[in-house]
């Protein structure tokens, strides 16, 4: 055959399916066209957003969905870096590990009177533990990282038992999930049974980012200190910080 009669083989061109290309090994390998490389970077490219909204979600819950702009804008450095703020006034140098991430205030803020029900209906308002410090923690059975440091809060009230410290859980869940809630905190000895089933629809009122949050009340029922999403709550510095108030 003369060299004339020989053709140079066309290249594929970009939108072509790929091509076998033929090997000594049996099985063929295909060539990536530059459509096929660039559908697989996207598919790539989105499983990391799926991976990355889930673990958003699963650390902060309700808060997490507050995060996911900042975090796929490249604003937030990484969750607690997007939900930490400065510690001011008498109680920031009690800010520190577990609660390295909670908020104090140099000037104690107001807050609306709470209304919620107990166990048994029984109709409350947050001034009825007045003359306490209290731990008001906002949580619901629907949140993993609320369900999560629940057995802390319980320690922390039986740590304080008698002592001047309320740790109040207020559930978030709507009066259809009571009884979730009752099964739940009767395992959570010796926390009581509070239910609000408007108060998600409250979290901005209270300035909170979502659920887990709690809030720090001193005596006087104003709030000291709030700390958004999950923390141990049973640890040194915590009650370091909860000794401090009961002083004053």
């Amino acid at each position: 055959m003369d060299s004339d009669d020989l053709k140079a083989a066309p290249a594929p061109r970009p939108d072509q399916p790929a091509q076998p290309i033929a090997e000594d090994s049996a099985e063929p390998k295909w060539r990536d066209t530059g459509k096929a490389k660039k559908k697989r970077g996207l598919n790539g490219l989105t499983i990391a957003i799926i991976v990355a909204s889930i673990a958003a979600v699963g650390v902060l819950g309700f808060a997490g969905w507050k995060l996911l702009p900042q975090l796929f804008s490249g604003q937030a450095k990484g969750i607690e870096g997007a939900v930490k703020a400065e510690a001011e006034g008498p109680l920031a140098p009690y800010v520190k590990g577990s609660i390295s991430h909670m908020i104090t205030f140099a000037t104690p803020r107001k807050i609306d009177n709470l209304a919620f029900i107990d166990r048994d209906k029984k109709p409350l308002r947050l001034a009825d533990f007045k003359g306490q410090v209290v731990v008001l923690n906002l949580w619901a059975t629907w949140c993993a990282p609320c369900r999560y440091e629940m057995p802390t809060l319980a320690n922390l009230q039986k740590h304080y038992a008698g002592k001047g410290v309320a740790v109040v859980a207020l559930s978030g869940d709507t009066e259809d999930k009571f009884a979730d809630v009752k099964s739940f905190i009767d395992v959570q000895q010796p926390l009581e049974v509070y239910v609000d089933p408007d108060l998600v629809a409250k979290t901005s009122k209270l300035d909170v980012a979502g659920l887990p949050s709690t809030l720090i009340l001193n005596k006087n029922g104003d709030i000291v200190a709030r700390l958004d999403g999950e923390a141990s709550w049973d640890t040194p510095e915590v009650k370091a910080l909860l000794d401090k108030l009961l002083t004053e």
